[in-house]
């Protein structure tokens, strides 16, 4: 049992998906008895960015309120999951100065040829393509590195193995992953222990102890855990499995971070 829970990922209904309002998700955080969440709102930079930039706007408005409301009783940062940002660099970049983000998470929820992962059929599909179109672009997006923590880092296994069945031999794509972990490591950036899996078919972290073992073996100090959370129920889920899964990987603290700086805490 952790006394120190904080879940750095959770989704408001200021994103696509979400289901709560940021003071509903504070609530449940507190009575879920967590010492801090961070909102974490969808903007994804390969699809329109009109609406995406006022529901940006809303979210880290209404962040700042809930951190005034729930002062002393929980921790709320405020963050952003930029979603395929070398697609549109220059409009990544001019959020990132726009905003005083408290923590940005670098994810790809698609590579350049598909539409979201969530949303395709791989029935028949060459995965093995995907998989490297996928790993290729995420080397890319860490070699700019511009956020804090690289996201769930086999979010398409997700769908190609959780919800199709279709099983992949990783060890393919092993040294491709390896420098990626390694451009994370060399640039002070953090690797994301995403729980999300645990709550689906697939039932796993993303990504397994396997490649969090490998990035300390590459000299990886930070590490952050995530929910993934799109709903109140789901706040702090499977974050305790993640804290385990760090210290089984040879790590003594976590990660969380305020204005853009890690605040180390220790694995208790």
């Amino acid at each position: 049992m952790y006394s120190n829970l904080f879940d750095s990922h959770v989704h408001s209904d200021n994103s696509h998906d979400g289901e709560h309002s940021i003071s509903f998700l504070c609530e449940h955080a507190q009575q879920k008895n967590l010492m801090g969440i961070c909102i974490t709102d969808h903007y994804e930079l390969n699809l329109n960015l009109d609406q995406a930039d006022i529901c940006l706007r809303n979210s880290f408005m209404e962040t700042g309120r809930a951190r005034q409301a729930f002062d002393q009783r929980l921790l709320v940062a405020s963050g952003i999951e930029m979603g395929q940002a070398t697609r549109n660099i220059e409009k990544a970049e001019s959020v990132l100065r726009k905003y005083r983000f408290d923590f940005v998470i670098g994810s790809l929820h698609c590579d350049r040829y598909m539409d979201d992962y969530a949303y395709v059929d791989f029935s028949g599909l060459n995965v093995e393509l995907v998989l490297q179109h996928y790993y290729e672009e995420m080397l890319e997006l860490c070699q700019w590195g511009a956020f804090d923590t690289l996201a769930h880092m086999t979010y398409p296994l997700r769908y190609i193995t959780g919800q199709y069945h279709i099983q992949v031999d990783m060890s393919q794509y092993r040294d491709l992953i390896a420098e990626i972990l390694r451009t994370l490591a060399d640039n002070g950036l953090g690797l994301e222990i995403n729980t999300a899996g645990l709550r689906r078919e697939i039932s796993q972290t993303s990504p397994t102890l396997e490649y969090v073992k490998l990035f300390r073996d590459l000299g990886g100090e930070i590490l952050t855990f995530g929910s993934d959370a799109h709903r109140a129920q789901d706040l702090g889920a499977g974050i305790e499995c993640a804290m385990d899964m760090a210290k089984e990987a040879g790590f003594s603290y976590f990660a969380f971070f305020k204005k853009r700086n890690p605040r180390m805490l220790r694995l208790l």
